[in-house]
């Protein structure tokens, strides 16, 4: 029989990579996490310990919206089911300022702890590369499930699992449940996926306007449609908005920093924000790593051009036509 672990891995989590499909990398369903320590938001050593009852922990960052939204959707989770002995614990990752963390909490009102991985050293344990991570771990102490990042089905399918631990539904309920949320979300993946392809084409064809409905479209039915964001990016920089474009790129260099189509907007936005250093420097990145550079070199020597240094405006517009004459983009 099918694991509901590779079910889910394999239905749900059709946007992430093979290689970062797992939520906890360094321990297997069925086997009890390490021992590992964090902090409350105090700053006092809280050991992570399992066993009592069963408990849902996630790892969340406070600067990203899915996280926010996987910590809303918990704290609904607790009202239905800590009566019936369940613990919600949550794990900021030690890379946020303390700031942003209780910001985001103070946001959020939630009643379950919260504790700080300040060091990392829970996340590395767990093998956590994916935020949110939401495990489910029995009273016995050993992880029964796990689900990378958050999708529109969330809270339904921990709702599930938590159902299945406590003995309420049968483990075949269970995947047949699965089997549904995954047609569902595999049919918004499908309609967003349309809509992307006809805002990009709408974009190339002139029309930003009709173009930015369709991408939003997109990014409404899959959030985590970083070709959506580009695209938008693209789409505000041809209206005028750079401020708003800068917005999108930034979204997506958060899920890949070293996207060149990302960089270069960044670099463009900051060029026609009257930030001509700070540009230059990042569109020189980008056409370095960006196999087909042409639109860089393009707007590398729009940058010195506008800056007053003709001779490397020159010699980027070179560059730029040589790379389309090599066939590149």
């Amino acid at each position: 029989m099918v694991q509901p672990l590779v079910l889910i891995s394999l239905v749900l989590a059709l946007q992430l990579s093979c290689e970062s499909a797992f939520a906890f990398r360094a321990v297997a369903v069925g086997s009890s996490p390490p021992s590992s320590a964090v902090k409350d938001l105090n700053g006092r050593d809280i050991p992570l310990t399992f066993g009592r009852r069963p408990v849902v922990l996630v790892f969340w960052r406070a600067n990203q919206s899915f996280s926010l939204e996987a910590l809303k959707d918990l704290e609904e989770i607790k009202k239905e089911f800590s009566p019936k002995g369940v613990e919600i614990l949550a794990v900021a990752e030690g890379s946020e300022p303390l700031s942003s963390i209780q910001s985001a909490l103070k946001t959020l009102g939630l009643t379950y702890p919260v504790y700080l991985d300040a060091d990392r050293k829970a996340e590395e344990r767990f093998g956590v590369i994916v935020f949110p991570s939401t495990g489910i771990l029995g009273a016995d102490g050993q992880l029964k499930f796990y689900l990378p990042s958050r999708n529109s089905n969330y809270r339904e399918i921990i709702q599930a699992r938590l159902k299945m631990e406590l003995g309420v539904i049968k483990e075949s309920e269970f995947e047949q449940q699965m089997k549904r949320l995954g047609e569902e979300l595999g049919g918004e993946r499908a309609r967003a996926e349309d809509h992307l392809k006809r805002g990009l084409r709408l974009s190339r064809q002139g029309k930003p306007k009709e173009a930015l409905l369709e991408l939003r479209q997109a990014l409404s039915l899959d959030r985590e449609m970083i070709d959506a964001n580009l695209g938008l990016g693209y789409v505000y920089l041809n209206l005028g908005e750079p401020k708003t474009a800068q917005n999108e790129f930034q979204a997506v260099l958060k899920q890949h920093p070293a996207s060149p189509s990302a960089k270069l907007g960044i670099g463009i936005c900051a060029v026609r924000l009257g930030d001509l250093d700070k540009g230059i420097g990042i569109l020189q990145e980008a056409v370095e790593i960006n196999p087909d550079p042409v639109q860089g070199y393009f707007e590398l020597g729009h940058a010195y051009e506008k800056k007053g240094d003709l001779a490397k405006a020159m010699h980027a517009y070179k560059w730029a036509v040589r790379k389309l004459l090599q066939g590149r983009r």
